[in-house]
């Protein structure tokens, strides 16, 4: 009952807005580019795919740190897991897909900035931190399995075009603090020549907080800029995208370590330092009015380092070792001699430097076929990406009060060393042609190759445990869709697509369950993997009921085949090992409504998803009550977890005066199955969750232009304080509470949950000039 209160709070405050799919943006923009590269777009009505189109206006609007935020808040589809704590490490779900900065997780959404796919080499993972939010110009969510959009397009794509000074001709300073001990201080500035043939654009962002859980602070710096030279026909831009980066994230904590108000953290610290740079040449040029040429070339350094504390897997007491409950390694010391280990910590450090170097290209033909409209797109794309790894461990004596590792420190020794390089290459070609007045059709295919060499530094070549070796995997994955528009007001479409996925170089290193590994770290040797192949059904119509009423609905029904999942081995670690299960499916309708008058707006969108294992699987599982001989049997219909199956959000804002507008917006989201329990089975009457609770939390925006040029804004987040977990997952740990310390035993079951953000409030100042 509790969302009810936000609900009708919107409904009485707000007059309504009128906004679909194709109306996100400003009522000019009606034509899509099919490609990720720019092509001469196509009318909405002409596209059989569901398409969500947003500008940097209704981004700035809004609460939230990362384009991410947005769109949790805002699109259909969308859901979020807070898997890192930290509001730039955030996971984002579409349709039952991830896109997450966490490796491990299964990734199923390709993310393009300026037609460079951003999904990094390593693992497909998404550093939402290192796409400023400042830059976006305008994004496409591109829903299905569209094969143009290349790897990891399995359930959709967001396409991503940066600011120029062709779209932003001004210079605007941005200062904004509040809760938290949040900072955020903002400039930027764009122009043309006054021949308007060259242009510019530079922003830097510096944001810095304490963070609302214990130990948790954040500093990020990004910056972004662009020159370019444009004639009438011709278009040249190279771009510079840079950040530094230092985030702190504690994630995954007992429900008993959280504390009432939820800010309490397992062991300390977990942070990651991202420092990153991307370079890209982009050119469009017109042949001749029906013809245009795009192209790009792009080199990508990413350099990554993470330091975690963590319980020491080989802790090992008498008691444990008499019980068989150490590991391998700890229980072979002491069956040996009875040898102990009390360290109770480890503190697990990372290096990931990676490099990517690529291009694409396209050629868009616009000519009429037998006197109807017909748009063929031809195009390729290459990369190589050479990835360096390295993992090492320390091993520490003791869990403090605080949750830091304090004393004697044993050696450091590496357990890991890694160098993957990855080649792909890309052939696509599209074609939409205009079959009547009213009738569309379109098709595409893809060609995809990717060769995968591991080379292991570490271990000795053609040992159990080298990580050497070649893959490569390739495939044609085709699509087709038909729309028709009987009237200018009314749109129907039905399409089938593929894409596919290859398996990344952490998912052939961690593949072995004999040798399960902790995610980034300490790989094994690899097993073979299969790519994952998606494939969807999706219907789709919208349309407008009036001047100010629009809508749209959409019905889908997607099948991964061999899809790569990460299956927990220990309770406890966390390690555990990637596998190929048969099939898991998605299944789902989204619905929006959107209203629009001179003096407000409202959007209410609506997501139904039944995203769930479409085969037989036994996981290991020490903690879910229904296991045995520590396994449990997921079954084909259980829910994949921490996907809840209704979302409901509704954004409305309304201009008091033409100075002064207030927006709030509610993101409702029911129960979903924790982690652990995949086959829907624990009994939670002994004390641990296998749920994670509905919830609904009410944000809201203001902003008032005072003067001309100046703007003071409000924003506010959580505003009826709710409690709530965005996820969660049974596990074990080795820490008792009160005060915190290693139990020195056995480790016990746990709910780990993912608390969601508390009531918090920020107050800005813009000046444009």
């Amino acid at each position: 009952m509790k969302f009810l209160i936000p609900f009708f709070i919107l409904v009485f405050s707000f007059s309504l807005k009128a906004n679909s799919e194709e109306n996100l943006v400003l009522d000019t923009i009606d034509v899509y580019s099919s490609s990720p590269l720019p092509s001469i777009g196509l009318p909405l009505d002409m596209i059989p795919a569901s398409i969500q189109l947003v500008d940097q206006k209704d981004i700035a609007e809004q609460s939230g740190v990362s384009v991410a935020d947005f769109m949790v808040n805002n699109l259909q589809g969308v859901t979020v897991n807070e898997i890192a704590g930290n509001p730039f490490q955030i996971e984002l779900n579409y349709h039952g897909y991830n896109a997450t900065p966490i490796a491990g997780n299964p990734q199923g959404l390709s993310v393009y900035v300026d037609g460079v796919r951003v999904n990094e080499p390593f693992s497909n993972s998404v550093m939402w931190d290192l796409i400023p939010s400042f830059s976006i110009d305008q994004m496409q969510m591109v829903g299905g399995s569209n094969p143009i959009f290349g790897l990891n397009t399995l359930g959709g794509a967001l396409s991503i075009q940066t600011k120029s000074g062709q779209t932003f001709n001004k210079t605007a300073v941005d200062i904004s603090t509040g809760s938290w001990g949040r900072k955020v201080s903002l400039i930027e500035t764009g122009g043309v020549s006054k021949d308007k043939k060259f242009d510019y654009y530079l922003g830097y962002e510096h944001f810095s907080e304490d963070g609302w859980r214990d130990f948790s602070p954040t500093h990020v710096n990004q910056l972004f800029g662009q020159l370019g030279w444009e004639t009438d026909t011709s278009r040249y831009a190279v771009n510079y995208t840079g950040t530094h980066n230092i985030m702190i994230g504690n994630g995954l904590t007992p429900k008993d370590l959280l504390g009432d108000d939820r800010t309490g953290i397992h062991t300390l610290e977990d942070e990651t330092v991202n420092n990153f740079g991307k370079w890209v040449l982009s050119s469009t040029d017109f042949i001749d009015e029906m013809t245009m040429l795009s192209s790009n070339a792009y080199y990508i350094r990413s350099d990554r380092t993470t330091f975690n504390g963590d319980l020491n897997d080989d802790f090992c007491s008498t008691d444990m070792g008499n019980e068989d409950e150490c590991s391998t390694e700890s229980l072979a010391a002491f069956d040996a001699d009875g040898s102990q280990n009390l360290n109770e910590g480890a503190l697990n450090r990372t290096i990931t430097k990676q490099d990517a170097y690529g291009g694409n290209v396209q050629v868009t033909f616009d000519h009429d076929f037998k006197e109807r409209r017909n748009q063929l797109i031809i195009g390729s794309g290459i990369e190589y990406s050479v990835i360096r790894f390295r993992q090492s461990g320390q091993e520490v004596a003791t869990l403090d009060a605080s949750g830091f590792f304090t004393g004697a420190r044993e050696e450091e020794e590496q357990s890991t060393g890694l160098t993957g390089k990855t080649k792909t290459f890309g052939l696509f070609a599209t074609n939409t042609h205009s079959l009547s007045d009213t009738l569309s059709m379109n098709t595409a295919a893809r060609y995809n190759f990717i060769q995968v060499d591991n080379n292991d530094t570490f271990n000795a070549p053609g040992g159990d445990t080298s990580l050497t070796g070649k893959h490569h995997f390739e495939r044609i994955n085709p699509s087709i869709g038909f729309t028709f528009h009987p009237t200018k007001n009314y749109t129907t479409y039905a399409s089938y697509s593929q894409s596919s996925r290859a398996p990344t170089s952490i998912e052939l290193g961690c593949s072995n369950p004999d040798q399960p590994c902790n995610l980034p770290t300490q790989m094994a040797d690899d097993p073979p993997l299969e790519q994952v192949v998606a494939k969807t059904i999706e219907f789709g119509a919208r349309g407008r009921l009036s001047n100010g009423v629009s809508w749209n609905a959409t019905v889908y029904d997607a099948t991964n085949h061999d899809d790569i999942l990460f299956v927990n081995a220990s309770s406890a670690s966390g390690a555990g090992y990637f596998t190929n299960v048969s099939k898991t499916t998605r299944q789902g309708v989204d619905l929006g409504l959107a209203f629009n008058t001179k003096k407000g707006s409202m959007n209410i969108n609506y997501g139904y998803l039944l995203a769930r294992y479409g085969s037989e699987i036994n996981l290991p599982n020490e903690v879910n009550s229904s296991a045995s001989s520590d396994l449990i049997t997921v079954k084909k219909g259980d829910y994949l977890p921490n996907i809840p199956k209704h979302h409901l959000k509704i954004r409305s804002d309304y201009n008091f005066s033409s100075r002064l507008k207030v927006g709030a917006t509610i993101s409702a989201f029911t129960k979903s199955y924790m982690m652990g329990n995949e086959n829907q089975e624990h009994d939670s009457s002994g004390g641990l969750q296998g749920e994670i609770p509905g919830y609904a939390i009410l944000n809201m925006d203001s902003e008032y232009n005072f003067n001309k040029g100046w703007k003071l804004y409000i924003k506010a987040i959580n505003v009826l304080d709710q409690a709530y977990f965005t996820g969660g997952r049974l596990a074990e740990t080795q820490v008792d509470t009160n005060p915190r310390s290693h139990s020195g035993d056995d480790a016990e079951g746990a709910a780990s949950l993912l608390p969601g953000s508390p009531q918090a409030a920020w107050i800005g100042l813009r000046h444009e000039f």
